[in-house]
Protein backbone atom coordinates (compact mmCIF):
# COMPACT_ATOMS: atom_id res chain seq x y z
CA UNK A 1 0.00 0.00 0.00
CA UNK A 2 1.36 3.29 -0.96
CA UNK A 3 -1.23 5.40 -0.19
CA UNK A 4 -4.43 6.04 2.21
CA UNK A 5 -7.11 3.18 0.89
CA UNK A 6 -9.85 4.84 2.59
CA UNK A 7 -9.12 7.64 0.17
CA UNK A 8 -10.17 5.86 -2.57
CA UNK A 9 -8.68 6.04 -6.11
CA UNK A 10 -10.14 8.18 -8.33
CA UNK A 11 -8.87 9.43 -11.80
CA UNK A 12 -10.53 11.61 -15.01
CA UNK A 13 -14.00 11.49 -13.24
CA UNK A 14 -13.80 8.06 -12.59
CA UNK A 15 -14.00 6.10 -9.17
CA UNK A 16 -11.89 3.12 -9.52
CA UNK A 17 -12.37 1.53 -6.54
CA UNK A 18 -16.16 0.95 -7.17
CA UNK A 19 -16.39 -2.17 -8.76
CA UNK A 20 -19.91 -0.68 -10.42
CA UNK A 21 -17.57 1.44 -12.57
CA UNK A 22 -17.13 -1.17 -14.57
CA UNK A 23 -20.12 -3.25 -14.99
CA UNK A 24 -19.77 -3.10 -18.63
CA UNK A 25 -16.66 -4.78 -18.50
CA UNK A 26 -17.63 -7.69 -16.68
CA UNK A 27 -20.47 -8.91 -18.93
CA UNK A 28 -20.06 -11.99 -21.07
CA UNK A 29 -17.71 -12.33 -23.82
CA UNK A 30 -19.12 -10.53 -27.15
CA UNK A 31 -20.67 -7.97 -25.24
CA UNK A 32 -18.62 -6.78 -22.48
CA UNK A 33 -16.48 -3.87 -23.37
CA UNK A 34 -12.34 -3.00 -23.14
CA UNK A 35 -11.30 -1.77 -19.63
CA UNK A 36 -11.72 1.93 -19.93
CA UNK A 37 -8.51 3.83 -21.39
CA UNK A 38 -7.97 5.45 -17.96
CA UNK A 39 -6.85 1.52 -17.00
CA UNK A 40 -4.01 1.83 -19.26
CA UNK A 41 -2.73 5.75 -18.34
CA UNK A 42 -3.58 6.77 -15.08
CA UNK A 43 -1.19 6.56 -11.79
CA UNK A 44 -4.25 5.75 -9.50
CA UNK A 45 -5.21 3.11 -11.42
CA UNK A 46 -1.29 1.69 -10.87
CA UNK A 47 -2.08 2.67 -7.50
CA UNK A 48 -5.28 0.80 -6.72
CA UNK A 49 -3.59 -2.27 -9.19
CA UNK A 50 -0.63 -2.16 -6.23
CA UNK A 51 -3.32 -2.46 -3.44
CA UNK A 52 -5.49 -4.94 -4.89
CA UNK A 53 -3.33 -7.23 -6.61
CA UNK A 54 0.60 -7.13 -5.92
CA UNK A 55 0.69 -6.67 -2.45
CA UNK A 56 -2.25 -9.65 -1.74
CA UNK A 57 -1.75 -12.29 -4.83
CA UNK A 58 0.31 -15.35 -4.90
CA UNK A 59 2.69 -13.65 -7.80
CA UNK A 60 5.26 -15.49 -9.78
CA UNK A 61 8.56 -14.00 -9.85
CA UNK A 62 10.66 -16.68 -12.19
CA UNK A 63 12.11 -19.89 -11.69
CA UNK A 64 14.34 -21.50 -9.82
CA UNK A 65 16.85 -21.89 -12.62
CA UNK A 66 17.34 -18.06 -11.80
CA UNK A 67 18.80 -19.03 -8.18
CA UNK A 68 20.14 -22.36 -8.35
CA UNK A 69 23.28 -22.35 -5.90
CA UNK A 70 23.31 -21.86 -2.28
CA UNK A 71 23.40 -17.83 -1.25
CA UNK A 72 21.86 -16.95 -4.32
CA UNK A 73 19.22 -13.68 -4.23
CA UNK A 74 16.40 -13.22 -6.22
CA UNK A 75 15.21 -9.88 -6.53
CA UNK A 76 11.45 -8.82 -7.55
CA UNK A 77 9.72 -5.79 -6.69
CA UNK A 78 6.17 -6.16 -6.11
CA UNK A 79 4.00 -3.34 -7.12
CA UNK A 80 6.13 -0.40 -4.81
CA UNK A 81 7.12 -3.40 -1.97
CA UNK A 82 11.11 -4.01 -3.01
CA UNK A 83 11.47 -8.05 -2.00
CA UNK A 84 13.71 -11.18 -2.73
CA UNK A 85 13.90 -14.78 -2.36
CA UNK A 86 17.00 -16.30 -1.50
CA UNK A 87 18.37 -19.92 -1.77
CA UNK A 88 20.03 -20.81 2.13
CA UNK A 89 22.41 -23.02 2.56
CA UNK A 90 20.29 -26.05 3.24
CA UNK A 91 18.24 -25.38 -0.07
CA UNK A 92 15.47 -24.15 1.34
CA UNK A 93 14.20 -20.81 -0.07
CA UNK A 94 13.84 -17.79 2.07
CA UNK A 95 11.79 -14.53 1.21
CA UNK A 96 12.02 -11.34 2.82
CA UNK A 97 11.15 -7.48 2.44
CA UNK A 98 14.59 -5.67 1.49
CA UNK A 99 16.90 -4.13 3.85
CA UNK A 100 16.96 -0.92 2.13
CA UNK A 101 13.49 0.11 0.41
CA UNK A 102 13.88 3.62 0.21
CA UNK A 103 17.43 3.20 -0.86
CA UNK A 104 19.19 5.68 0.96
CA UNK A 105 16.96 8.68 0.81
CA UNK A 106 14.62 9.69 3.97
CA UNK A 107 12.06 9.90 2.09
CA UNK A 108 10.58 9.25 -1.56
CA UNK A 109 12.20 11.56 -3.82
CA UNK A 110 9.22 13.08 -6.03
CA UNK A 111 10.94 12.01 -9.56
CA UNK A 112 10.37 8.04 -7.83
CA UNK A 113 6.84 8.39 -7.57
CA UNK A 114 5.71 9.00 -11.38
CA UNK A 115 5.06 5.56 -11.63
CA UNK A 116 8.26 4.42 -13.27
CA UNK A 117 11.56 2.84 -12.20
CA UNK A 118 14.23 5.03 -11.74
CA UNK A 119 17.59 4.00 -12.95
CA UNK A 120 19.35 4.11 -9.58
CA UNK A 121 22.55 2.68 -7.46
CA UNK A 122 20.03 1.63 -4.84
CA UNK A 123 18.40 -1.12 -6.72
CA UNK A 124 16.77 -2.85 -3.67
CA UNK A 125 14.66 0.26 -3.42
CA UNK A 126 10.71 -0.57 -4.21
CA UNK A 127 11.11 2.61 -6.78
CA UNK A 128 14.04 1.20 -8.58
CA UNK A 129 14.54 -1.30 -11.44
CA UNK A 130 15.38 -4.71 -10.34
CA UNK A 131 18.81 -6.04 -10.83
CA UNK A 132 19.07 -9.78 -12.29
CA UNK A 133 19.79 -12.64 -9.81
CA UNK A 134 22.57 -12.06 -7.28
CA UNK A 135 24.72 -14.93 -7.35
CA UNK A 136 28.27 -15.88 -6.03
CA UNK A 137 30.78 -15.42 -8.67
CA UNK A 138 34.63 -16.40 -8.70
CA UNK A 139 36.87 -13.12 -8.72
CA UNK A 140 33.11 -10.92 -8.40
CA UNK A 141 32.74 -9.12 -5.01
CA UNK A 142 29.02 -8.78 -4.80
CA UNK A 143 29.20 -7.65 -0.78
CA UNK A 144 27.72 -4.39 -1.27
CA UNK A 145 24.65 -5.39 -3.57
CA UNK A 146 23.74 -8.50 -1.15
CA UNK A 147 24.38 -5.82 2.07
CA UNK A 148 21.23 -3.56 -0.14
CA UNK A 149 18.87 -6.12 0.16
CA UNK A 150 20.06 -8.57 3.49
CA UNK A 151 21.80 -5.74 5.62
CA UNK A 152 23.97 -7.19 8.43
CA UNK A 153 20.82 -9.21 10.09
CA UNK A 154 18.97 -10.80 7.56
CA UNK A 155 17.07 -13.00 9.77
CA UNK A 156 15.67 -9.45 11.67
CA UNK A 157 13.63 -8.54 7.67
CA UNK A 158 10.33 -8.47 7.52
CA UNK A 159 9.39 -12.24 6.08
CA UNK A 160 7.27 -12.93 2.77
CA UNK A 161 5.31 -15.70 2.11
CA UNK A 162 7.11 -18.31 -1.19
CA UNK A 163 6.09 -21.44 -2.55
CA UNK A 164 7.25 -23.28 -5.54
CA UNK A 165 5.08 -25.21 -8.17
CA UNK A 166 7.00 -26.95 -10.32
CA UNK A 167 9.95 -25.06 -10.77
CA UNK A 168 7.68 -21.56 -10.47
CA UNK A 169 8.35 -19.61 -7.46
CA UNK A 170 5.63 -17.69 -6.13
CA UNK A 171 5.34 -14.83 -4.02
CA UNK A 172 3.15 -13.18 -1.50
CA UNK A 173 3.78 -10.14 0.81
CA UNK A 174 0.30 -10.38 2.54
CA UNK A 175 0.64 -12.62 5.76
CA UNK A 176 -2.89 -13.47 5.56
CA UNK A 177 -2.47 -14.90 2.19
CA UNK A 178 -3.50 -18.57 1.77
CA UNK A 179 -1.46 -20.73 -0.16
CA UNK A 180 -4.01 -23.62 -0.28
CA UNK A 181 -5.44 -22.82 -2.86
CA UNK A 182 -2.80 -21.71 -4.80
CA UNK A 183 -2.37 -24.96 -7.04
CA UNK A 184 -6.09 -25.21 -8.11
CA UNK A 185 -6.84 -25.77 -11.23
CA UNK A 186 -3.05 -24.85 -12.30
CA UNK A 187 -1.79 -27.87 -14.35
CA UNK A 188 1.77 -26.44 -15.82
CA UNK A 189 3.22 -28.01 -18.74
CA UNK A 190 5.79 -30.59 -18.71
CA UNK A 191 8.48 -28.80 -19.24
CA UNK A 192 8.15 -26.01 -16.46
CA UNK A 193 7.03 -29.08 -14.04
CA UNK A 194 9.97 -31.49 -14.70
CA UNK A 195 12.51 -31.47 -12.45
CA UNK A 196 15.26 -32.61 -15.10
CA UNK A 197 14.11 -29.70 -17.60
CA UNK A 198 17.12 -27.18 -18.46
CA UNK A 199 17.09 -23.78 -18.82
CA UNK A 200 17.77 -23.35 -22.49
CA UNK A 201 17.81 -19.24 -22.93
CA UNK A 202 17.46 -16.54 -20.77
CA UNK A 203 16.70 -12.91 -21.62
CA UNK A 204 15.18 -9.54 -20.69
CA UNK A 205 13.11 -7.64 -23.15
CA UNK A 206 10.96 -4.39 -22.63
CA UNK A 207 8.15 -3.03 -24.56
CA UNK A 208 6.45 0.37 -24.25
CA UNK A 209 3.13 -1.24 -23.27
CA UNK A 210 0.77 -1.28 -20.26
CA UNK A 211 1.67 -4.62 -18.39
CA UNK A 212 -2.01 -5.18 -18.94
CA UNK A 213 -1.83 -5.10 -22.96
CA UNK A 214 1.65 -6.89 -23.13
CA UNK A 215 -0.18 -9.70 -21.22
CA UNK A 216 -3.53 -9.71 -23.45
CA UNK A 217 -0.74 -10.42 -26.89
CA UNK A 218 1.49 -12.33 -25.24
CA UNK A 219 -1.70 -14.88 -23.94
CA UNK A 220 -3.70 -14.39 -27.05
CA UNK A 221 -5.86 -17.37 -28.53
CA UNK A 222 -7.85 -18.29 -30.63
CA UNK A 223 -9.52 -20.70 -28.49
CA UNK A 224 -10.70 -21.02 -24.67
CA UNK A 225 -9.99 -24.97 -23.62
CA UNK A 226 -10.21 -23.85 -20.21
CA UNK A 227 -10.57 -20.83 -17.32
CA UNK A 228 -10.68 -20.19 -13.42
CA UNK A 229 -10.68 -16.86 -11.64
CA UNK A 230 -6.39 -17.77 -11.48
CA UNK A 231 -5.11 -19.47 -14.67
CA UNK A 232 -6.29 -19.23 -18.24
CA UNK A 233 -5.59 -22.28 -20.84
CA UNK A 234 -5.75 -22.19 -24.61
CA UNK A 235 -4.35 -22.69 -27.93
CA UNK A 236 -3.45 -19.88 -30.75
CA UNK A 237 -1.92 -20.70 -34.30
CA UNK A 238 2.00 -19.38 -34.39
CA UNK A 239 3.50 -16.91 -37.04
CA UNK A 240 4.37 -20.19 -39.11
CA UNK A 241 1.53 -21.96 -39.02
CA UNK A 242 2.20 -24.11 -36.23
CA UNK A 243 -0.28 -24.15 -32.99
CA UNK A 244 0.66 -22.97 -29.34
CA UNK A 245 -0.54 -23.78 -26.04
CA UNK A 246 -1.16 -21.00 -24.29
CA UNK A 247 -1.44 -20.20 -20.19
CA UNK A 248 -1.69 -17.41 -18.34
CA UNK A 249 -1.31 -17.19 -14.91
CA UNK A 250 -2.97 -14.81 -13.01
CA UNK A 251 -1.62 -11.65 -13.10
CA UNK A 252 1.80 -11.53 -14.66
CA UNK A 253 2.86 -15.48 -15.86
CA UNK A 254 2.56 -16.33 -19.36
CA UNK A 255 3.91 -19.93 -20.20
CA UNK A 256 3.39 -20.81 -24.19
CA UNK A 257 4.11 -24.14 -24.78
CA UNK A 258 5.41 -26.57 -28.49
CA UNK A 259 6.36 -29.99 -28.19
CA UNK A 260 9.04 -29.82 -25.22
CA UNK A 261 9.34 -26.67 -25.54
CA UNK A 262 7.83 -24.09 -22.79
CA UNK A 263 8.59 -20.19 -23.17
CA UNK A 264 8.03 -19.03 -19.74
CA UNK A 265 7.63 -15.06 -19.63
CA UNK A 266 7.42 -13.05 -16.40
CA UNK A 267 5.99 -9.72 -16.56
CA UNK A 268 6.80 -6.96 -14.46
CA UNK A 269 5.74 -3.42 -15.03
CA UNK A 270 8.74 -0.84 -15.03
CA UNK A 271 6.16 1.62 -15.78
CA UNK A 272 2.29 2.90 -16.66
CA UNK A 273 3.39 2.28 -20.03
CA UNK A 274 6.77 0.05 -19.94
CA UNK A 275 6.38 -3.91 -19.58
CA UNK A 276 9.75 -5.99 -18.82
CA UNK A 277 9.41 -9.58 -20.35
CA UNK A 278 11.56 -11.67 -18.10
CA UNK A 279 12.21 -14.87 -20.57
CA UNK A 280 12.69 -18.40 -19.62
CA UNK A 281 12.88 -21.05 -22.04
CA UNK A 282 12.74 -24.35 -20.50
CA UNK A 283 13.17 -27.74 -22.64
CA UNK A 284 14.50 -30.87 -22.80
CA UNK A 285 18.54 -29.72 -24.07
CA UNK A 286 20.02 -27.33 -25.67
CA UNK A 287 17.72 -24.75 -27.94
CA UNK A 288 19.15 -24.87 -31.90
CA UNK A 289 19.22 -21.65 -33.40
CA UNK A 290 15.40 -22.08 -35.53
CA UNK A 291 13.56 -22.88 -32.35
CA UNK A 292 15.23 -19.52 -30.85
CA UNK A 293 14.40 -17.67 -33.53
CA UNK A 294 11.11 -18.64 -33.79
CA UNK A 295 10.52 -18.16 -29.65
CA UNK A 296 12.26 -14.64 -30.54
CA UNK A 297 9.75 -14.09 -33.12
CA UNK A 298 6.35 -14.58 -31.06
CA UNK A 299 7.93 -12.36 -28.46
CA UNK A 300 8.49 -9.53 -30.53
CA UNK A 301 5.28 -9.59 -32.61
CA UNK A 302 3.61 -10.06 -29.06
CA UNK A 303 5.13 -6.69 -28.00
CA UNK A 304 4.84 -4.93 -31.27
CA UNK A 305 0.95 -5.91 -30.82
CA UNK A 306 0.69 -4.31 -27.26
CA UNK A 307 2.67 -0.97 -28.44
CA UNK A 308 0.20 -0.23 -31.01
CA UNK A 309 -2.43 -0.95 -28.68
CA UNK A 310 -0.92 1.19 -26.20
CA UNK A 311 -0.20 4.56 -29.11
CA UNK A 312 -3.97 4.18 -29.35
CA UNK A 313 -4.77 4.88 -25.69
CA UNK A 314 -4.39 9.30 -25.65
CA UNK A 315 -6.54 9.28 -28.65
CA UNK A 316 -10.20 10.10 -27.31
CA UNK A 317 -12.76 7.25 -27.55
CA UNK A 318 -15.20 7.08 -30.42
CA UNK A 319 -18.69 9.06 -29.59
CA UNK A 320 -22.23 7.39 -29.93
CA UNK A 321 -23.77 9.34 -33.13
CA UNK A 322 -26.98 10.27 -31.13
CA UNK A 323 -26.23 10.83 -27.45
CA UNK A 324 -22.78 12.34 -28.11
CA UNK A 325 -21.74 10.46 -25.31
CA UNK A 326 -18.24 8.65 -25.84
CA UNK A 327 -18.74 4.72 -26.59
CA UNK A 328 -16.38 1.77 -24.68
CA UNK A 329 -15.42 -0.66 -27.30
CA UNK A 330 -16.56 -4.55 -27.21
CA UNK A 331 -13.63 -6.17 -25.86
CA UNK A 332 -12.61 -9.10 -29.01
CA UNK A 333 -9.82 -10.62 -27.53
CA UNK A 334 -11.12 -13.68 -25.22
CA UNK A 335 -7.55 -13.72 -23.39
CA UNK A 336 -7.76 -9.50 -22.58
CA UNK A 337 -11.31 -10.37 -21.36
CA UNK A 338 -10.48 -13.46 -19.04
CA UNK A 339 -7.70 -11.13 -17.66
CA UNK A 340 -10.03 -8.23 -17.07
CA UNK A 341 -12.79 -9.75 -15.13
CA UNK A 342 -9.85 -11.47 -13.13
CA UNK A 343 -8.54 -7.75 -12.43
CA UNK A 344 -11.92 -6.49 -11.23
CA UNK A 345 -12.56 -9.71 -9.24
CA UNK A 346 -9.53 -8.33 -7.34
CA UNK A 347 -10.88 -5.03 -6.75
CA UNK A 348 -14.14 -6.55 -5.31
CA UNK A 349 -12.19 -8.77 -2.86
CA UNK A 350 -9.65 -6.15 -1.55
CA UNK A 351 -10.66 -4.80 1.87
CA UNK A 352 -12.17 -1.88 2.27
CA UNK A 353 -10.67 0.33 4.85
CA UNK A 354 -12.07 2.82 7.22
CA UNK A 355 -9.86 5.69 9.08
CA UNK A 356 -10.17 8.34 11.81
CA UNK A 357 -6.66 9.47 11.25
CA UNK A 358 -7.12 13.35 10.28
CA UNK A 359 -5.22 14.46 6.71
CA UNK A 360 -4.21 17.27 8.29
CA UNK A 361 -4.07 18.43 12.05
CA UNK A 362 -2.15 21.28 14.16
CA UNK A 363 1.40 21.32 13.94
CA UNK A 364 2.27 20.97 17.32
CA UNK A 365 5.79 21.61 18.98
CA UNK A 366 7.99 18.41 19.90
CA UNK A 367 7.97 19.98 23.81
CA UNK A 368 4.18 19.92 23.98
Amino acid sequence: MVRRPDLGYRDEGVNLSDPCAFDTVRQPFGTATELPRVAYRSLQFLYLEDEAVWTREWVPVGTIHEIPEKGDILPFTLGYHGVHVQRMEDGQLEARFNMAQHGGCRMVPTQCQQGERTSCSFTSCGYSRDRGPITDVAGQDDTRAKYQYLGLRPERLHPVQVAQIGSVLFLNIDPDGDASDLAGGMDLPAPVMRADAVRSHRQWLEFDANWKFSGQMLARVDDLSNSTNRVMQGHRRASDGTRIAVQWVFPNFVLLTQGGQTCAVTLQHTAITKTLFRVEILSDGPLADERLAFWQAELAQAGADAEAWQAVIPAEPARDAQTGTQTAPIQTEIAAWWAQNALITRFERMPQVDSDIPIFRNVEHYLI
